[in-house]
């Protein structure tokens, strides 16, 4: 029987399993990484050659003083019919054609592990990649032509939280009533599922009770603690003279400091001719003067690693510094816990919302569901253990939170693709 394989193409990772001689095996998909059974989420197109993808993308931009292109969570710009493609050189790359070149790398991995050409493949998806059906109908379409270009002829799909739920009934010695959160860089998502040792081997369709997401997670934190701390000292509060009157500088160009997918986009002429005149008629040179400087010379990695150093920092403290030093940038902010939580209250209501809605709507009362399970790196984040804490008090577990959904996707893969 000929091999198929799964890919959970994530906003900020991406795993694959191969599913093989009736066996489903997570691959070593960035080998030489500190962590090699996931990839980021990362293209470089540099000057000349081919493209690099995962950690060595980030490796090869800075080998080459961040000449080139370096492209990340690309997986958020599916839905956006606005989003079409970039420049790359002197050409345009569609969007079908950079995730399908990405998708085409972990293929490689793939068919190497399997000795032969793999054309089956299970991708995994979030709940809802937009707000609307149309949304939603765009981006799963353009995934599918990706996994096209990149060589696979039988594709499918699969939601991302009952793929981890496949992964972590494995562990069960009962059955239960199940809640799932998948919590990471991009969307949230939430499925309540039927598990357990006496599920396994029947018609799973009727076991999957419920499902809800929302485009909430890791991402937007890490937007709201640069927002609060970075953007000020990058002039967010200034104002500069225009003709004869002092105005707010606008803060457009602060919001797209705050995610690392839409800075690499802001470096436009437009935008370049902005920065110059604030600069020069603001009363925040300096600030404005780091600001150019962020967009002209893409401090984005170094900025978002030291983020992500924070929100660890305080998962397991109360006190943390935000330390960001790139080019003549150099901020160290102090942050707590409790500002932390402050910044993140709108995300965390928004989750709490579509959460709460979904036990409403399935009518089930928390203390119906038997055990949580969390996956994703979000779900990392102390706050977002509270919610779960506080509603399933001792019934909550996390565990591979970075390859559940791979895995899972495996073993759904394995089903599917029998004949």
């Amino acid at each position: 029987m000929p091999a198929s394989c799964a890919i959970d193409f994530g906003t900020s990772n991406t795993t694959v399993a191969l599913c093989q001689n009736g066996e489903v095996r997570q691959l070593d998909i960035d080998p030489g990484s500190p962590h090699p059974d996931r990839m980021p989420t990362l293209l470089y197109f540099p000057p000349e050659g081919p493209a690099v993808y995962g950690a060595r993308a980030v490796d090869a931009w800075l080998a080459e003083e961040r000449t080139g292109r370096l492209i990340q969570a690309i997986k958020r710009y599916l839905p956006s019919s606005g989003f079409e493609g970039t420049l790359v050189g002197n050409t345009v790359m569609g969007i079908e054609a950079l995730i399908g070149g990405f998708l085409g790398q972990c293929k490689k991995v793939v068919d190497e592990a399997a000795g032969e050409n793999v054309t089956r493949v299970l991708l995994g998806r979030p709940a809802q990649f937009g707000a609307t059906p149309e949304r939603d109908k765009l981006a799963q379409h353009r995934l599918w032509t990706a996994a096209r270009r990149a060589g696979f002829t039988e594709i499918g799909f699969q939601v991302e939280p009952v793929a981890a739920a496949r992964s972590f009934e494995r562990s069960l010695d009962r059955d239960v009533l199940c809640l799932v959160g998948d919590l990471g860089g991009g969307t949230s998502d939430f499925t309540v599922i039927r598990l357990g040792p006496g599920r396994i081997g029947t018609n799973r369709a009727d076991d999957v009770l419920g499902v809800a997401g929302v485009d909430v997670a890791g991402n937007d934190f890490d937007a709201r603690i640069v927002y609060k701390k970075v953007a000020p000292y990058l002039g967010l509060f200034a104002k500069y003279k225009l003709e004869d009157r002092w105005v707010e500088v606008p803060t457009t160009l602060h919001h797209a400091v705050t995610r690392w997918h839409s800075l690499c986009h802001a470096k436009t002429e437009k935008n370049l001719r902005l920065l110059e005149r604030m600069r020069r008629y603001g009363d925040d040179k300096a600030g404005l003067g780091r600001l150019e400087e962020m967009v002209v010379d893409d401090h984005g990695f170094h900025l978002f690693r030291a983020v992500e150093d924070t929100k660890i920092a305080l998962s397991e403290g109360t006190d943390a510094l935000l330390s960001f030093h790139a080019g003549s940038l150099a901020l160290d902010a102090p942050m707590t816990r409790d500002e932390l939580d402050a910044a993140l209250a709108l995300d965390i209501r928004e989750l709490e919302k579509v959460l709460d809605g979904l036990l409403t709507r399935l009518s089930f009362r928390p203390e119906d569901i038997d055990v949580v399970f969390l996956t994703g790196g979000t779900s990392r984040t102390l706050r977002v253990q509270q919610i779960f804490d506080e509603r399933f008090p001792g019934r909550v577990v996390s565990k591979d939170v970075f390859t559940s959904i791979g895995y899972g996707l495996g073993i759904e893969a394995a089903e599917r693709f029998l004949s």
